[in-house]
């Protein structure tokens, strides 16, 4: 089909236009255009920030969880310990021994007595240890999504933990290496995705649990794996990933998203390099 003179010369005109406004962009003080290898070339999975960007800051802390978040992370992931006066601390450990500058288990301490300890695993200025409450409230009417592994305790801090998540404004999910605490949570807070944890040494069957995911170890995020997974309708999350080629495989598979202590370059690489196969498809183009 031929165009009309007028079409023609209408387009033209856009052309021309387009060509003025690209220049007056180009030349504009912080107008610059983004490299074309900067662009997001693929659907690629969740960047998720384990415990925060530990490699940048202490593990766990509000300083490591706010570098994830300039750093571009899509998700955080945090560890929730009780203390013996039932407040939900963020801490992987059982004890505060190898993070922290004091000792003992965290369920043998105080609130107060955790709040008095400084995290000193890590880069950076030693940081106090952060409340559940905390983290949450900083993230309450935002779109950042916690992934929060309720470690091993009682059943009735499993309750308060899930009833103080589901109330706080944030989008959380709970996960966990027990089917058990995943049911108590779930019990407490109906709303709020459950996530099972799988490890190599330790998983647990989840049974009629109503899973919205499952979070794989490496070594078991097979392509079948994660295929015969995402067909039952679980997402899968995959751990600890950091390096380019686990990213780029995970991503080949279809995970669901890329747990990291490097979220700053899983970020970049994932908006710069990550390939789905051709054709690159719109970072995004799939809900997480």
């Amino acid at each position: 089909m031929t165009a009309s003179p007028r079409a023609a010369t209408r387009t033209a005109a856009l052309a021309a236009a387009l060509v003025v406004l690209a220049a007056g962009c180009a030349a504009a003080p912080g107008l610059h255009a983004r490299p074309a290898a900067a662009q997001p070339v693929c659907a690629g999975p969740a960047v998720i920030g384990h415990r925060g960007s530990p490699l940048d800051a202490p593990e766990n802390t509000m300083a490591s969880f706010e570098t994830a978040l300039r750093q571009g992370a899509d998700w955080l992931e945090t560890d929730v310990q009780t203390t013996r006066d039932g407040v939900p601390v963020l801490m992987h450990d059982a004890t505060v021994d190898r993070t922290t500058n004091g000792k003992g288990a965290v369920a043998d301490l105080t609130a107060a007595e955790v709040a008095a300890l400084r995290v000193t695993v890590g880069p950076g200025p030693d940081e106090p240890v952060p409340t559940l409450e905390q983290l949450l409230e900083r993230l309450s009417g935002s779109s950042v999504t916690l992934l929060m592994e309720i470690k091993w305790q009682r059943a009735e801090d499993v309750t308060r933990i899930a009833r103080l998540a589901a109330g706080s404004g944030a989008r959380v999910f709970l996960y966990s290496f027990s089917s058990e605490h995943l049911r108590q949570a779930h019990a407490a807070a109906p709303d709020l995705p459950v996530v099972l944890i799988q490890g190599a040494s330790f998983a647990e069957d989840p049974g009629d649990l109503p899973l919205h995911g499952i979070a794989l170890d490496a070594t078991l995020a097979t392509a079948s794996r994660i295929a015969a997974e995402r067909r039952a309708g679980r997402e899968v999350y995959v751990w600890t990933l950091d390096d380019e080629d686990s990213w780029q495989l995970m991503t080949e598979r279809s995970a669901d998203g890329l747990i990291t202590d490097a979220p700053g370059r899983a970020r970049r690489w994932a908006d710069a390099d990550c390939r789905t196969g051709p054709p690159a498809a719109p970072r995004g183009a799939r809900a997480h």
